[in-house]
């Protein structure tokens, strides 16, 4: 192997690695700080020992001071798998920074002594040795690694890793997990076709290292492994074996069973529909199937029925098969061990509990357990390790929490330590999977809620026209099973996509998920499909990480923040979008992103959801071959645990391989096959030989079954009909043709086909089949609720303040609007502008709340239509629209306020408004929100981005005629008033202002300007202070009359109103503090301190003015004072409501204007995300 330059290498594997991003710093340094640690969840296995283990590496690569490809490969393999929750630009840099340094094997020892636990140091030493056997010098290698493990009392460990991996037989039991795989002589026995091919498997934790022991050489995947080399097996990764495949989990599984020694066990009898596979003895079960790395089967009842070639089984006689032998029923029908195995994995295990025993370990994490314990079926819920004491007498016991990620339930109660258990209790330990107590028959039984089986029956749905979309559509399929669906264009595909999603109902037919009708538990059931559709729903302001990390968050709210990392990061991995994490995703014609990984990204916003049924609609459109076959292997990764749907235009031969059933769709969607891909290929073969049909596309006879692609079919399809001069014109088979001949192949085939196998569990017959149930408690919801408010948050506020015209917008629109309103109507009675006599601050404050109000609408009228192709893909997640509308509300709020801000502080400034900042902002903002409400109510409703715009100056006129500025409501058309000429007169207002949320803010922020300013505050205060003193001055009763302190108290107070009157200062801060000081005194001084101070600044200039001029608009005061005076007419009896007065008497109750605009103004911006919420709510759960 050629091998670079030691710092040239670390330069080149640093380059490729991504920037660590500013939040992942901040987050790292809060969590050092003192209590914050305490605040942040952290996963078994945290970046606790990252830095250690990363010197570890780089000590062993640096012994010969060179650093090859392939070490830097397992290196950072090794680390990335060992801590997802890290950035891997942080880990290579890390790697590079102790490369330039490396430690020695001593100073390493000693960093690592007593500082891991033995279950770590196994871990870590496993992983440590591939990086040892990837090294060009070996023996160095290996000699430093008994070092290091001599040093650290690992010696053992050093020579049983070592041994093992050098082949030498050794009969000590090893620290780690082992099973081989061979022709013979072997845990698990190959088939006969599979001579020279040999591995080991080896589990330390959840990471597999595959070592090729067999002459042949072994592929994962499309990477090689030749004879004696290791490879660490990833999650999505097969292991092909001639015609033999195994994934992780078949490995898993089969280290598992080796683990405990405890296989499962099926009770088998053939009936008319088939083989029955239960997880109980009945009277007909006539074989006992024990499975593990081997199969035990047992006759226990009369077994002529079945036959296990070339074996003559005997009544209670058991004998071992290996996964590849077949089991032979009398109808002709084979099933072999293996597929036995397969379809065992997909119900719950029944666990037989030693006898004499009176305690059991129970986890779904198999490192947790030994020889004899309890070993659920992972992935179905969160790590979990419970003990269980029982009496099998009595049928009652109690189970403790030893560790768990989630909260266990039992018997509907949550439990965090331990609590009793009674005969049939049932411990939950997620909405998948839970287990039943069946102490009395020594029996543990797992029960899985998952979605087993899809089914279509004569599903048929029409458009408006009339025209048919699907025809009588019928098809099933399996879980662990991926259908691609293929047709001409406007065959139905999507149609047939979004009726399956939930999103559609049909005219007819059915949809079932096992066994359970789709449309009729909707909301129950469609939380577990995801689709996909063709649209992007991408955000052009967010990176490649955002979206996956936000999409993840909305999809599995219950997962923790690391959970959700490390999700991501399997997705960036899947997908092969890892350098692009933290790229901004752009606009299709930006180019940051190439089409083909836009489709990529687009693919994998769902692959991170909890959901069984996985459909996609043109998945690998627009990308290249290879970006094809690299989007289907992550597909056919996805199937093995899901049901997998994708709708494909023309996917070539290779992609087409990759899915187990096919179904093809005429026009009208009419169904013209359903089946395999080779029975697809040979159907259609024998139509051409049927019908003479010439295709130049048909493959040759030898290799049709492998080497046709969909474009052979779409040419059979459409084989055109010619006229007598050779000229091609309408097809010459209808699209009915191809339905009535495919139904009338089916009805023979099914005739004449062996019976298949039936597969159910009898112990497990719910009411609820096998359907999973939400766990949540109400203090989980409400978690749950504020991560998803967070994580809507996010996304919208991003996405808004990336955007540059929001930017703009706070820079430039609302100074700009300031100023050129300032500019205008900067002018005063007098020749030298004043606040006090300027003409338009009336004029100023409408346009204030009429900007603010503009603001509002424009921000967010097309909010909720920009992001419908995104809330349209997460519908079926439980979609919670007030979440989304109140997270959408707060972020565009920030932008408001910080808009009103600008605009104010300008505003402001040119008509030398003073400290009334405050005041006015909150009042614009107010009126900006209610206008945001108001646009998102639009936003929800319309159906395009035009209308919602368009929609803008249809809200906004109205208001600003009826807002009672432009035009007084005295010189109204007397139409628009209740009551006609009479209640104009009156003073009442127009009934159509009454619902103008612009009407309410102009008068509550010009009543503000009047009676909120500093000035009107301090005479309010002493005005209230003088005013009971001086009715009592007249009354004549000896009681009521004033003492002499009293009476020197009004005169102080009289004194003090009259001086702050008659002030004149040369600022507007010197007259608020002589204001303030005058108050004071009134207040709690005499008259002599009135008499000391100076009211009059003895440096008087231009400009100096009354202190009331400061603060005070004659104009404005004018007319609220007007208002008053109309209110207070003594000629009319009732209260009565005169807009700009100050105060209002809604159904009697005196409420000042101002608390009673803010009212109005809430009122109208909670109805307008009331409507909002209702009608998002029923576009998103709208199924016609």
């Amino acid at each position: 192997m050629r091998r670079a330059p030691f710092h040239a290498t670390i330069g080149a594997v640093a380059s490729n690695q991504h920037k660590v991003s500013l939040k992942s710093k901040l987050l790292s340094r809060l969590e050092t700080l003192p209590g914050i640690q305490r605040m942040v969840s952290r996963e078994p296995r945290s970046m606790t020992h990252a830095g250690s283990l990363i010197d570890v590496f780089a000590a062993f690569v640096s012994l010969d001071n060179q650093f090859a490809q392939g070490e830097a490969n397992v290196a950072l393999d090794l680390l990335r798998h060992a801590f997802p929750e890290a950035d891997h630009g942080w880990i290579a840099r890390r790697l590079r920074r102790a490369l330039r340094s490396p430690k020695s094997i001593d100073e390493i020892s000693e960093q690592i002594q007593g500082s891991i636990q033995a279950e770590e140091l196994v871990h870590g030493c496993m992983q440590l040795y591939l990086l040892v056997m990837s090294s060009g010098s070996q023996q160095v290698s290996t000699a430093a690694f008994k070092q290091l493990l001599d040093a650290v009392n690992a010696a053992d460990l050093a020579e049983s890793i070592i041994t093992e991996f050098s082949g030498k037989a050794d009969s000590k039991k090893l620290p780690f997990d082992k099973i081989t795989l061979a022709h013979q002589d072997a845990d698990i026995l190959l088939p006969d076709h599979a001579i020279g091919c040999a591995l080991n498997a080896y589990r330390s934790g959840n990471i597999i290292i595959i070592r090729n022991m067999g002459a042949e050489r072994l592929w994962l995947s499309g990477t090689s492994l030749a004879s004696g080399d290791c490879l660490r097996m990833r999650s999505h990764q097969v292991i092909t074996i001639s015609s033999w495949s195994l994934n992780y989990d078949d490995l898993s599984f089969f280290l598992n069973a080796k683990r405990t020694g405890v296989g499962q066990t099926l009770f088998l009898h053939e009936t008319e529909n088939g083989l029955s596979i239960e997880r109980v003895k009945s009277s007909q079960s006539c074989l006992k199937v024990t499975i593990g790395t081997k199969v035990e089967v047992e006759a226990i009842r009369d077994a002529a029925l079945i036959a296990l070639q070339p074996y003559a089984l005997e009544l209670n006689q058991a004998i071992q098969l290996a996964m590849s032998e077949s089991l032979n029923l009398s109808s002709g029908s084979a099933m072999t061990m293996d597929q036995l195995r397969l379809q065992a994995m997909k119900v719950g295990r029944r666990f037989k509990i030693q006898a004499g025993k009176q305690q059991c370990r129970l986890s779904n994490d198999a490192s947790a357990l030994k020889r004899g314990d309890v070993l659920l079926s992972p992935g179905l819920a969160r790590r979990c390790i419970l003990d269980i004491r029982y009496n099998s007498n009595s049928g009652s016991g109690s189970v403790r929490v030893v560790e768990a990620e989630r909260t266990i339930i039992v018997d509907g109660v949550p439990i965090r330590h331990q609590t009793r258990l009674h005969e049939g209790s049932l411990i939950q330990l997620s909405a998948n999977q839970a287990v039943r107590c069946r102490f009395k028959d020594g029996i543990l039984a797992e029960e899985r809620n998952v979605i087993n089986e899809l089914s279509l029956n004569s599903l048929t749905h029409s458009f408006g026209s009339g025209q048919k979309a699907l025809d009588n559509v019928d098809f099933s399929i399996k879980r662990g099973e991926m259908l691609c669906i293929i047709g001409p264009s406007g065959s139905g595909k999507s149609t047939l996509l979004s009726v399956i999603a939930g999103q559609l109902r049909p005219d007819r037919g059915q949809i079932q998920l096992n066994n359970h009708s789709l449309y009729h538990q909707l909301d129950r059931l469609r939380p577990f499909i995801a689709n996909m559709p063709q649209e992007e729903a991408l955000n052009p302001q967010l990176t490649v990480r955002e979206h996956l990390r936000h999409a993840s968050m909305i999809r599995r709210p219950h997962l923790s923040q690391r959970e959700h990392e490390k999700r991501v990061d399997h997705v960036l991995d899947e997908l092969a979008l890892q350098p692009l994490a933290h790229r901004r995703v752009g606009t299709a014609g930006d180019k940051s992103l190439s089409g083909g990984e836009r489709s990529r990204l687009n693919l994998g916003l769902d692959l991170s959801s909890g959901a069984e049924v996985f459909l996609f609609d043109e998945p690998i459109s627009g990308l290249s071959s290879k970006d094809s076959e690299h989007v289907a292997e992550s597909l056919r990764a996805l199937a093995r645990n899901k049901i997998v749907i994708a709708s494909l235009h023309r996917p070539g031969a290779s992609v087409l391989s990759m899915f187990d059933k096919v179904l093809v769709l005429d026009n009208g969607g009419k169904v013209a096959f359903y089946g395999s891909p080779n029975e697809m290929v040979q159907y259609f073969a024998d139509a051409c030989d049927d019908y003479q049909i010439t295709s130049a596309k048909r493959p040759d006879a030898l290799e049709h079954t492998f080497s046709a692609g969909a474009d052979f079919v779409f040419d059979v399809l459409e084989t055109e009909m010619f006229d007598s001069g050779g000229m091609g014109g309408n097809r010459r088979f209808s699209s009915t043709f191809w339905q009535e001949r495919f139904e009338s192949k089916m009805l023979i085939t099914r005739y004449n086909e062996p019976q298949q196998m039936d597969t159910k569990e009898a112990d497990q017959r719910k009411e609820d089949g096998g359907i999973p149930t939400p766990l949540l408690k109400r203090y989980q919801r409400w978690k749950e609720w504020h991560r998803l408010f967070r994580t809507h948050f996010e996304r919208s506020f991003l996405s808004k303040f990336r955007n540059r015209g929001t930017i703009y917008s706070i820079i430039l629109e609302a100074p700009l609007l300031a100023l050129l309103i300032g500019l205008t109507l900067r002018a005063s009675s007098e020749g030298t502008y004043e606040f006090y006599t300027g003409l338009h601050i009336p004029v100023y404050l409408f346009l204030t709340v009429t900007i603010g109000m503009f603001l509002g609408l424009t921000n967010s009228a097309n909010e909720v239509l920009r992001d419908m192709p995104v809330l349209r893909r997460e519908r079926n997640t439980r979609f919670n629209a007030s979440l989304y509308l109140l997270a959408k509300f707060s972020s565009l709020s920030i932008l408001a306020g910080l808009q009103c801000a600008i605009y104010t502080v300008v505003g402001h400034f040119m008509l030398e408004i003073h400290n009334m900042w405050f005041d006015m902002w909150l009042w614009m903002t107010m009126t900006a929100l209610c206008g945001t409400c108001i646009a998102l109510f639009v936003s929800s409703w319309v159906n395009s981005e035009r209308a919602a715009l368009s929609s803008v100056p249809l809200l906004l006129v109205p208001q600003l005629l009826l807002a009672g500025a432009l035009v007084q409501f005295g010189e109204m058309n007397r139409g628009l008033f209740r009551g006609a000429e009479h209640a104009r007169a009156a003073g009442e207002e127009p009934m159509p202002a009454r619902f103008m949320p612009l009407r309410y803010a102009y008068e509550g922020i010009l009543v503000t300007q009047a009676t909120e300013n500093p000035f009107e505050q301090n005479r309010r205060t002493l005005q209230e202070a003088i005013d009971p003193l001086s009715e009592r001055s007249f009354k004549f009763e000896q009681n009521l009359q004033l003492n002499e302190k009293e009476r020197e108290r009004l005169r102080t107070l009289t004194n003090a109103l009259t001086y702050l009157m008659g002030t004149g200062s040369n600022s507007a801060k010197e007259a608020k503090e002589l204001n303030r000081q005058i108050t004071e005194i009134g207040l709690h001084g005499t008259t002599d301190d009135l008499e000391k101070l100076q009211t009059w600044p003895e440096d008087e200039h231009e400009e100096t003015r009354g202190s009331m001029e400061f603060f005070v608009n004659s104009r404005t005061n004018l007319l609220v004072g007007k208002a008053d005076i109309e209110r207070i007419d003594y000629r009319k009896e009732e209260e009565r409501n005169i807009f700009l007065a100050e105060y209002k008497f809604p159904a009697g109750v005196k409420m000042h204007t101002t608390n009673y605009c803010i009212a109005a103004l809430a009122m109208v911006s909670f109805l307008s995300l009331l409507m909002s919420r209702l009608v998002l709510a029923r576009k998103m759960k709208k199924t016609s």
